[in-house]
C-alpha cells in the first residue's frame, strides 16, 4: 500500500440544483458528494432553471443556503441573460463570485445567448480579472475567442468535446491569449460509439463525440492545451433522465478516472495534481486551503457503484468500470 497526499482537489464546474431542483441535488448532498470523491472546493454554476444567479440577491440567496449546509468549500460564477450587466461591477467584486458565466449554446435553462451584438456587450462590461467562462461549440468559441482578444479578457472554454475545438484553443494559446480550457473526464472516455449500450446516460451537453474527437482531447490534456479536469456534475432524477436531461453526476467518479489513466500510463500523479488542483486554483484565483488534503492510493483499485454515492443521483455511466485512486482520508 502506497498512500499519495494530495492536495484538496478543486471542482470548478458543478451544477447542485439549489435552489429550484432540490429533488436532484442539494448543497448537502452535492458537497457530501464532493468530499466523497475528493474534492475540498466546488463552484457552483448559474444556470438554476427558474432561479438563475443573475442578480446579486439571488447570489446572496445562494450563499446563504450553501453555507447553512456545505460538507466543504463552495464558490460560485455569476450569470448573464444580457439584462443584468448593471450588476456586473458588484459580482466581480464579490469574493465568492469566481467568474462570469455565459451559455452560447442550448443546455439546462434558461441563459442562452446567441446574438453576437450582445455576447459583444457583455464581454465589453465584464471589466474583471476574473473569467469569462463560456459554453461554446463550434463558431460560437471562435467568436468568444476574437472577443476575449478584443477586450482583453481571461476566456476559460468549459467542457471541450471537439478536435476542432483543441484546435482553436491552441491557435490562441500560441498567439500569447490568455485563456484556459477544461475537459470532463466521461469525454475523455465515453464515444459516439457508446451511446447504443448507455441510452440516455450517454445524452451529454456537449454531446459525445467521435474517437477522433477523443484522441484530440487526451492529446491537449497531454501538451498543456487543455489545463484542467472539470466534472460538469449534473445530477438528475431518473424520471428525468429517462426523458433525456443533459449530462450525469460526476464528483464520485472523476478521481477514479484519472486514477485508471495513471494505472493505464496516460497520466502521472504531477498531472493529477496540476490537472485537479494547480490549475484550477491559479486561473480561478483559488485561496489557499492549507488544512485540505485527501489520502489515495493509486495502486488500489474498485469498482464503482453508484448506489453508493452521497449524491442524489445514484446512477452512472460509469457503473461496473474498475478504475483506480482509492480515497483513504480526506480533510476539508
Amino acid at each position: 500500500m502506497a498512500i499519495t497526499r494530495l492536495p484538496g482537489l478543486i471542482d470548478v464546474h458543478v451544477h447542485l440544483r439549489e435552489p429550484g431542483a432540490t429533488q436532484k441535488e442539494d448543497f448537502r448532498s452535492g458537497t457530501r458528494a464532493a468530499v466523497n470523491g475528493g474534492f475540498s472546493l466546488v463552484i457552483d454554476m448559474p444556470n438554476n432553471p427558474g432561479a438563475p444567479t443573475i442578480s446579486i440577491e439571488r447570489l446572496e440567496e445562494k450563499i446563504k443556503l450553501a453555507d447553512a449546509k456545505k460538507a466543504c468549500g463552495v464558490g460560485f460564477h455569476y450569470g448573464t441573460d444580457g439584462s443584468n450587466m448593471a450588476s456586473f461591477a458588484e459580482a466581480t467584486k464579490h469574493p465568492r463570485v469566481f467568474g462570469l458565466k455565459i451559455y452560447c449554446n442550448h443546455t439546462t435553462g434558461n441563459l442562452l445567448i446567441e446574438d453576437k451584438r450582445k455576447l459583444e456587450e457583455i464581454f465589453k462590461a465584464w471589466e474583471s480579472h476574473k473569467p469569462i467562462l463560456v459554453h461554446a461549440e463550434g463558431t460560437q468559441l471562435e467568436f468568444a475567442i476574437e472577443l476575449a482578444h478584443k477586450y482583453k479578457r481571461r476566456l476559460h472554454d468549459c467542457h471541450i468535446s471537439l478536435a476542432s475545438e483543441v484546435k482553436l484553443i491552441r491557435k490562441a494559446k500560441k498567439g500569447g491569449m490568455n485563456v484556459s480550457a477544461g475537459v470532463t473526464p466521461h469525454h475523455l472516455y465515453l464515444t459516439q460509439g457508446d451511446e447504443a449500450k448507455l441510452g440516455v446516460k450517454a445524452m451529454m451537453k456537449p454531446p459525445l463525440a467521435t474517437q477522433r474527437d477523443q484522441d484530440a482531447l487526451w492529446e491537449g490534456l497531454l501538451d498543456g492545451t487543455i489545463d484542467l479536469i472539470e466534472t460538469d456534475h449534473a445530477p438528475h432524477t431518473p424520471e428525468d433522465k429517462a426523458k433525456g436531461a443533459f449530462g450525469i453526476p460526476g464528483l464520485e467518479t472523476a478521481l477514479g478516472l484519472m486514477g485508471l489513466a495513471v494505472h493505464n500510463e496516460r497520466l502521472t500523479i504531477a498531472d493529477i495534481i496540476k490537472l485537479m488542483y494547480e490549475s484550477p486554483k491559479r486561473i480561478f484565483n483559488i485561496p489557499d486551503q492549507p488544512s485540505a488534503d485527501v489520502e489515495v492510493d493509486f495502486d488500489v483499485s474498485y469498482i464503482i457503484d453508484s448506489k453508493k454515492f452521497k449524491s442524489k443521483a445514484q446512477w452512472s455511466p460509469f457503473d461496473g468500470w474498475k478504475v483506480y485512486g482509492k480515497i483513504m482520508k480526506i480533510h476539508v
